[in-house]
């Protein structure tokens, strides 16, 4: 259902990445569009929750969202598969690159 409510969202989308990863899920919280931590995924609230974020944030030109209810749990999306996985990359980078600065 959240990806169907991605692609509704937005018909330029085709490809969708849902991923984990404790770091990039816990820095990229509330920095980045990110859903309710009251609602699960996989629920029908979810797929409204991902609506609302394209309606009401700039989740769109973003291309990534954390689900703040689904520990670990973050979408990229984008026209195809080597766009959203290349916002899942640069947003890893940025991790890389401030835990190089801190112990530099």
């Amino acid at each position: 259902m959240t990806h169907a409510a991605i692609y509704e969202s937005d018909p330029t989308i085709s490809a969708v990445i849902h991923c984990h990863d404790s770091v990039l899920w816990r820095t990229r919280l509330d920095c980045v569009p990110t859903t309710s931590k009251a609602i699960a995924y996989g629920t029908p609230e979810m797929a409204y929750e991902i609506m609302r974020l394209f309606k009401g944030t700039d989740v769109r030109s973003r291309k990534i969202l954390v689900m703040a209810g689904h520990e670990g749990g973050i979408v990229t999306f984008g026209q195809n598969f080597e766009e959203a996985c290349n916002v899942v990359m640069r947003a890893a980078e940025g991790i890389i690159s401030l835990h190089e600065a801190r112990f530099s």
